[in-house]
């Protein structure tokens, strides 16, 4: 290892009150047991860093059936304009924290801000098996997500004013259309 990191780990190790040897095995160890279970070392930090935006953010994980039923109800039962609302409140303040602008500026390359809305759609919505999401000539952004077959409409129409919203927020005006839902 190189000498930067050395220090670091025996800084690290001094502080948590560990030898560096004892340090070292522990996160030996940890690596091992991460790939046993699939993921790398550098997979579970970030896991953990979104974990705890989402702590931050004030997001909940919530059994997916449970999700869909009161998301339907909510769009069912709200004015229209009040769900909408809520939604696009909702999208801002998740584009703030979780939709990433280059070089920490609220400037950012529509690649980056691509790539940054692909992330969040994997991080956020398991149920998601396919994501797309590119520039077409002519059309200019098109963003395909193809999800389980249980999601409600209504959720479906949420998720649409969502990313509207997501992509509005970084300054990126896109014209939705809906398309038929494919299964």
């Amino acid at each position: 290892m190189s000498e930067e990191v050395a220090q670091q780990l025996n800084r690290l190790a001094n502080v948590q009150g560990k030898t560096l040897y004892s340090l070292v095995n522990e996160v030996g160890m940890q690596a091992i047991e991460a790939n046993r279970l699939g993921f790398t070392l550098e997979e579970a930090v970030a896991a953990k860093k979104l974990v705890q935006s989402a702590k931050r953010s004030r997001m909940l994980l919530v059994n997916q059936e449970l999700w869909y039923f009161a998301s339907s109800q909510a769009m069912k039962r709200l004015p229209k304009d009040k769900w909408t609302k809520m939604i696009r409140n909702s999208a801002h303040w998740d584009a703030s924290i979780f939709v990433t602008s280059g070089g920490g500026t609220r400037e950012s390359t529509e690649e980056q801000l691509v790539e940054s809305v692909k992330r969040f759609v994997q991080d956020f919505f398991w149920d998601c098996s396919e994501i797309k999401l590119e520039n077409e000539p002519g059309e200019g952004l098109t963003l395909r997500l193809a999800f389980v077959p249980e999601m409600p409409l209504e959720h479906t129409q949420g998720l649409f004013k969502l990313s509207e919203a997501m992509f509005n927020s970084h300054g990126t005006s896109l014209p939705f259309r809906r398309s038929s839902r494919v299964f």
